[in-house]
């Protein structure tokens, strides 16, 4: 790690270990199951939600939500245990950032708090153990406040808030009955595994009406009211532990933060994670099933840090995407993108995620874009991740029995089969042309920042275009596969007729533009005065095959759309709002898709540049993306180093340049976890078997790859002895010679060891 660095890696990168407490901005952790969500910094703060309908139905609210107080009975001094607002100098202070877990430890005055929170694997709520030592050589005496800031607060009209203690519970019940609310999670609740000596509902009393969170009226007083309230929209959760240590001597305490419907439902879920036991076993449970997935795919390459992003923590961000997709809204091309990269992981699961989203493609073939909330703008783009999602499947599994699933369309008294699905998506592609041939834009693609180009019927998407030729290229392999030779024909033909239109119609001197508007003018091209390159269109070329020369397409790429922390998805950036194109040229300069260093576009360079034989500008560009980058490291940029950010600020932005302002909710997990696996290491499920294409860094001379596919393990290493990007193959199988490069299906449960050395051609 490099010394701007906030923490370092366990040996097994299991745990990243945050010791800058205060880096450039907060740093997040998410923790989940299929239904609740925290979103939480290094010090516990931040968001926690459920997603049944209720996309702001939370525990806690963005801010200080989670807080742990100490004060000392001998002298009366306090202090906030996991946040320290006053900076106070701490023997210890840092944060564990695990597999479905955080832990945040601090030691001040002779006491030692470590504070552990994830989401178990099922139920509305969050589970805290909090462990106090006496590290001094003195007994102690203090009192632990434990406090839950409450989001029933923004419900409307405090008359309906009532907060009062429930023995039975064991903790704080708030709760909020308005007349005729559709959301059901409203109660809120607070509970432990031990009695607390007093409680508080309300902030006017904990925080005081003129008092803050730093410096709360109650804490100061050592005393917590022990009253209930009601007609109140500054309701919180609040309990008081008085406690005595011994030198040397442990505490723990467990409690639970969480929403339910009603109070017997609390009441269970308490008596359940909160026997003897309860939450270790949980959190048990919640490591293994994430640590389940890094021996599906295990890679070793002279670079650590990528080993310890491939191995782990983008399996996690992919996992978090499949499963929450963006985490503010369900995205069909989202889910699809991150379940098809999810595939050799779980395919069982990225299956189940495929058809829970065919409930939201339309008759007509064209999905939505997103729900929870519904977004019914017209986005064009869903069918073609739909169809490379199945295809993956069935090349990772073998098992063709999902085509025959029935699922139903959106809002339609239709149903079709999985392979109907894809079907009517293929025809939605090939079947709405504009006037140059090309796909109709519709709201937009990809890139759903032009959501106005297209809107009246005319204006054609030249990305989106690429795209369908990739989807309908892979259909067809699919197609044959079935037997249906009539249909594959067709499409093919379809397909080359597209790609012979992009070429004719969208290729300008030295690249693609991006596209037509509804009044037929160019997007992307050197007639416009701003974003005249965008770099989609240009990758997308490789990956569909319809550049002419992509290497002279990828020169191109690097002359004009490289930046010391990647590549900018377009350049020079709009600086002058127009509605022919949308969004796109509101946003400040350097900004999301206006110029920033758009890393999700970034990955599908790499796997254009692998492509080509280019490894070593692949490896170039994921150094790029890192937070370890020395051009734009972490002290810089406050990305994550356990998560990769879906942008970087463009150079064009003159204050704020190659800051990270979204990291985990993103794409660039998913395809960067592919790029280097199936790209880079070239390692990728087909129909017949595991299909071997390495493209590797000129400095990575050795390294493996172990991968589990169809009931058996592969462990597969690569040689590389004089330093090549590509060459020839010779494979070994199990002391056997192999000819071609696939890897043959052995579904015998057994270890299988093959050698692959790249060999000048």
């Amino acid at each position: 790690m490099t010394s701007s660095s906030p923490g370092f890696f366990s040996a097994d990168h299991s745990v990243y270990t945050i010791t800058n407490m205060f880096p450039k901005r907060h740093l997040r952790n998410f923790l989940w199951n299929e239904h609740f969500i925290a979103s939480i910094d290094q010090f516990g703060g931040g968001a926690s939600w459920n997603r049944d309908n209720e996309i702001y139905s939370g525990a806690c609210p963005v801010g200080e939500s989670r807080l742990l107080f100490l004060r000392d009975k001998k002298d009366g001094m306090f202090w906030a245990a996991n946040r320290n607002f006053f900076r106070e100098p701490f023997d210890e202070f840092y944060t564990e950032v695990g597999q479905g877990f955080s832990l945040i430890v601090s030691c001040y005055k002779g006491l030692r708090l470590a504070y552990r929170i994830f989401i178990p694997r099922t139920g509305n709520v969050e589970c805290w153990t909090v462990e106090i030592e006496n590290v001094s050589v003195e007994p102690k005496e203090f009192s632990l406040f434990t406090y839950a800031a409450s989001h029933l607060n923004t419900n409307p009209h405090p008359s309906f808030n009532h907060g009062e203690f429930d023995a039975e519970l064991g903790g704080v019940l708030l709760s909020h009955h308005a007349f005729n609310t559709p959301k059901v999670w409203l109660n809120h609740f607070l509970a432990s595994d031990i009695p607390p000596v007093a409680y508080e509902t309300t902030n006017r009393r904990f925080q005081g009406v003129y008092g803050s969170i730093p410096m709360p009226d109650a804490v100061q007083a050592g005393q917590l009211a022990s009253e209930s309230t009601s007609f109140d929209n500054n309701m919180a959760l609040a309990l008081q532990f008085d406690l005595s240590l011994a030198p040397g001597e442990k505490r723990q305490i467990h409690l639970l933060n969480g929403l339910v419907s009603n109070a017997k439902e609390a009441k269970e879920m308490a008596h359940r994670l909160l026997k003897q036991g309860g939450l270790d076993a949980e959190l048990s449970a919640v490591e293994e099933r994430a640590k389940s997935a890094i021996d599906k795919v295990f890679i070793q390459t002279p670079d650590a840090e990528i080993n310890a992003l491939v191995n782990v923590w983008l399996k996690r961000q992919i996992d978090l995407g499949k499963t929450w997709a963006r985490t503010y809204t369900r995205g069909f091309r989202d889910i699809m993108q991150d379940s098809t990269a999810f595939m050799p992981l779980d395919p069982k699961t990225a299956a189940e995620k495929i058809k829970y989203c065919l409930a939201y493609q339309r008759a007509d073939g064209n999905p939505l874009r997103q729900w929870e909330p519904t977004d019914l703008h017209p986005y064009r783009d869903g069918a073609v991740w739909l169809i490379l999602a199945v295809a993956t499947y069935l090349k990772e599994t073998g098992c063709f029995d999902l085509l025959n699933d029935i699922e139903p369309y959106y809002e339609s008294q239709e149903t079709g089969t999985v392979l109907e699905h894809c079907q009517r998506g293929m025809r939605f592609l090939l079947d709405n042309l504009g006037p140059h041939g090309l796909c109709l834009w519709g709201g937009g693609d990809w890139n759903d920042a032009i959501n106005n180009a297209g809107l009246q019927g005319r204006g054609e998407s030249v990305w989106l275009t690429q795209a369908t030729v990739v989807a309908a290229r892979e259909f067809v392999c699919l197609l044959k596969r079935l037997g249906d030779s009539a249909q594959a024909e067709a499409i093919s033909l379809q397909a080359d007729a597209l790609a012979k239109n992009l070429q004719q119609q969208a290729w300008e001197k030295d690249h693609f533009i991006c596209g037509f508007t509804d009044w037929d003018e160019k997007v992307g091209s050197y007639d416009n005065a701003e974003a005249q390159i965008f770099l989609n269109m240009q990758t997308w070329a490789v990956l569909s095959g319809t550049a002419a020369d992509g290497s002279a397409l990828m020169d191109f790429v690097e002359r004009e759309l490289v930046t010391p922390w990647g590549y900018v998805l377009n350049k020079p950036c709009f600086t002058r709002q127009d509605d022919h194109i949308g969004r796109n040229t509101y946003y400040e300069k350097g900004c999301y898709e206006n110029g920033s260093v758009y890393n999700h576009g970034g990955t599908f360079k790499i796997a254009a540049d692998c492509l080509l034989g280019r490894g070593e500008l692949a490896y170039q560009t994921v150094k790029m993306m890192l937070s370890t980058n020395p051009a734009n490291p972490a002290e810089h940029s406050g990305v994550e180093p356990y998560a990769v950010s879906n942008m970087y600020l463009g150079p064009e932005n003159p204050w704020r340049a190659g800051e990270a302002i979204m990291s985990w909710v993103t794409g660039t997990a998913g395809w960067l976890f592919r790029s280097i696996t199936e790209y880079m290491l070239g390692v990728q499920a087909d129909y017949d078997g595991l299909a071997l294409k390495p493209c590797l860094s000129s400095q990575w001379r050795e390294v493996s790859i172990r991968r589990e596919y169809r009931g058996a393990v592969y462990l597969i290493e690569i040689k590389n002895p004089s330093g090549l990007q590509t060459g020839a193959l010779t494979i070994v199988v199990d002391g056997q010679a192999l000819s071609g490069n696939i890897l043959p299906v052995f579904n015998d449960g057994q270890e299988h060891h093959v050698t692959v050395t790249l060999e000048p051609v």
